[in-house]
């Protein structure tokens, strides 16, 4: 290798460089030697261009052959490469590195550079790798978590300690820690507080099982919200619950209709017989065109006190419910 050039030396020159001539430069031209038929350039005509102008290489015959000083730049940039200051390195150069299925691993202390740098895939690119460093990398999900790049907390979110997001403002971020399964008590409370933005409530509305903080997190929650809360989760949309939601906002109730259970007989009477709730109109009908198929089906048993009968009903409910889980 050359004597180590300053980062200013290497970026000068590869200033206008693509991800994929820094590819072909360092890992598919050139590979067994200084020199090189001129006919292997012919998908790599612009980087030639760019090598030539910059007096890094020439033509030699039939060759494209380096120059002393692009000999110097290629082993700059290999030991660059694999060198804590890639992160002053160009940013094509950094993608190319973090996208490089030829190169080992960047080592985290390295790719936490990267991840704090200014190009915002070079730091995605860095915390998924750390993340998918399941021997090591996912120490780091702490630090991550810190990242002011939803992009990079939203990687260390299903890893890193859930208390870190309970100030977390991005819903989608906090989608993630609860699909991680590590959200507990104190993220629910935090999270399902009136004083949050209703997004993020509606995430944390995953966590929710209890009936009662169900209603005392609605009765904070304009009507189309509370539509918008109960359609998420259909657990919820239960009986009077749901009732309640559809009458405080007319015009978006069949959101809810189509997907609320054990509705009391007064509602669904006042449906039926109103021009409007279209949804729930469409279930009674589904219900009658699959009651009747099954009253047909049902005459294959002896009547209503069938033992088989039963058995296959109790099989089918234990589906369904297995399905709702």
């Amino acid at each position: 290798m050359g004597r180590s050039m300053e980062i200013e030396e290497i970026n000068k020159p590869t200033r206008n460089w693509t991800v994929d001539e820094f590819a072909d430069f360092l890992h598919y031209r050139l590979q067994h030697g200084d020199r090189e038929s001129i006919r292997s350039w012919w998908r790599s005509t612009s980087l030639l261009r760019k090598l030539e102008a910059t007096g890094l290489a020439g033509l030699d015959g039939d060759e494209v052959a380096l120059t002393p000083a692009g000999i110097e730049l290629r082993d700059a940039l290999y030991l660059l490469e694999e060198s804590d200051g890639l992160a002053d390195a160009r940013l094509n150069l950094r993608v190319h590195r973090l996208e490089d299925w030829h190169a080992a691993p960047l080592g985290a202390d390295t790719l936490m550079l990267l991840v704090a740098g200014r190009s915002g895939r070079a730091r995605v690119d860095a915390a998924r790798m750390l993340m998918e460093d399941v021997d090591g990398g996912r120490a780091y999900a702490d630090r991550l978590a810190k990242c002011w790049d939803p992009k990079v907390r939203i990687l260390a979110a299903p890893y890193a300690d859930p208390h870190l997001f309970l100030g977390e403002t991005d819903p989608d971020i906090i989608r993630a820690v609860i699909k991680s399964g590590h959200a507990d008590d104190v993220c629910r409370e935090r999270w399902t507080a009136s004083a949050w933005p209703f997004e993020i409530r509606l995430a944390a509305g995953a966590l929710v099982t209890d009936e009662g903080e169900a209603d005392r997190m609605l009765a904070t929650m304009t009507g189309h919200e509370r539509i918008r809360f109960l359609v998420e989760y259909p657990r919820l949309a239960v009986g009077r619950r749901a009732v309640n939601a559809c009458r405080a906002d007319d015009d978006h109730a069949p959101l809810l209709e189509t997907d609320m259970t054990r509705v009391p007989d007064e509602y669904l009477r006042e449906a039926l017989e109103s021009d409007r709730h279209w949804g729930i109109k469409l279930r009674v009908d589904d219900y009658k065109k699959a009651l009747r198929e099954t009253l047909l089906l049902e005459r294959l048993f002896t009547g209503p006190d069938s033992q088989v009968l039963a058995e296959v009903r109790e099989q089918v409910e234990t589906e369904i419910a297995k399905e709702e889980e």
